[in-house]
């Protein structure tokens, strides 16, 4: 019972940093507050004492405007807590359970202790660790509002620790031209869906791919720049790296084996948590039967990617397993 409380306070409390973030009124700043999570997370999961901690994030808080701004607002939605659509077991809880943060010489500080508006967001990334404040972030940057600063926001993602086995060559290709994902407008009717996506542009196709990866809550965005990885696509699961090659190819044009081999060892070599290849055209068999040797690679025909428009993914995977040979 006390862990279902503790984990419904967590989540309101990344709601409230989440929506103070967005309501900021300037686009630029809603970055700055992210590489604010980013580089307090980066202190909530050091080694460094807890005084220390405190210290340094009070001084991350401090250095910018935007940064007081955002920690003002928190502060003032966790005080009017008693108004808020909280469960009322959560209301009862929360005062008892922010004052239990720090404990500093086997003494509660609690919020007092670091008297103001100011002090309590620090207690509250404290409270709420590296995997709320990587919500937070999440959250974020899958708004409407914050795709306009994609290049800024990638900079962010890549030094996320799932990101921490992906080569520095793959995160500037990552970084190279970024495209905010777009679902254009398609027909309902399947035989008109289908011949919309063969005559789409190249580019367009790829930010419409990535759309799914989006509307399924992850970050997300396509390149326009080439890349001698050949990935058009990318998107940051919690389990890991997801890079996407998109092929908009002619029905008869199948997607053959060597483009699937060559787009294993890529994830192989990068530790991508998945690899897709979206086509609307199809594989031949032998593509299919080297895909099916690894669980990192995913193949999308063009019958799967309609099934997509009628019933979205959801990106649900067990973790890979590896190559049954080489």
């Amino acid at each position: 019972m006390f862990d279902n409380v503790t984990d419904g306070i967590k989540k309101w409390l990344i709601g409230v940093f989440a929506a103070a973030i967005k309501h900021t009124s300037r686009p630029e700043d809603r970055v700055i507050a992210i590489r604010w999570l980013s580089q307090s997370r980066d202190v909530v999961a050091s080694d460094i004492g807890t005084i220390d901690k405190f210290k340094r994030l009070n001084a991350l808080i401090n250095s910018r405007t935007a940064i007081v701004a955002v920690a003002n607002s928190v502060s003032e939605a966790v005080s009017s807590y008693r108004k808020s659509n909280l469960p009322w077991s959560m209301k009862i809880a929360l005062p008892a359970t922010l004052a239990a943060i720090p404990l500093v010489g086997g003494h509660a500080a609690g919020i007092a202790a670091f008297g103001g508006a100011l002090g309590v967001p620090v207690l509250l990334l404290i409270f709420l660790g590296t995997a709320g404040i990587t919500s937070i972030i999440e959250a974020v940057v899958t708004s409407p509002e914050a795709q306009t600063h994609v290049a800024e926001i990638i900079d962010v993602i890549i030094s996320d620790e799932r990101l921490r086995r992906t080569s520095a060559e793959m995160k500037a290709a990552m970084k190279e031209q970024p495209m905010d994902p777009t679902r254009f407008a398609m027909p309902k009717e399947e035989m008109a869906l289908r011949q919309h996506l063969l005559d789409m542009d190249p580019f367009n196709f790829e930010r419409h791919s990535m759309s799914f990866f989006q509307r399924a809550g992850l970050e997300a965005w396509a390149t326009r720049k080439s890349n001698d990885f050949g990935v058009d696509g990318f998107a940051v699961h919690p389990d890991g790296l997801i890079i996407v090659q998109c092929k908009r190819n002619s029905a008869e044009n199948k997607v053959g084996r060597p483009t699937v081999q060559q787009f294993k060892g890529v994830a192989e070599e990068q530790s991508a948590h998945r690899g897709f290849i979206i086509t609307t055209s199809s594989f031949t068999d032998d593509a299919i039967h080297s895909a099916a040797l690894t669980d990192r690679i995913v193949l999308i025909a063009m019958d799967d990617l309609v099934r997509w428009h009628l019933e979205p993914p959801s990106f649900d995977f067990h973790p890979p397993v590896g190559d049954i040979s080489a």
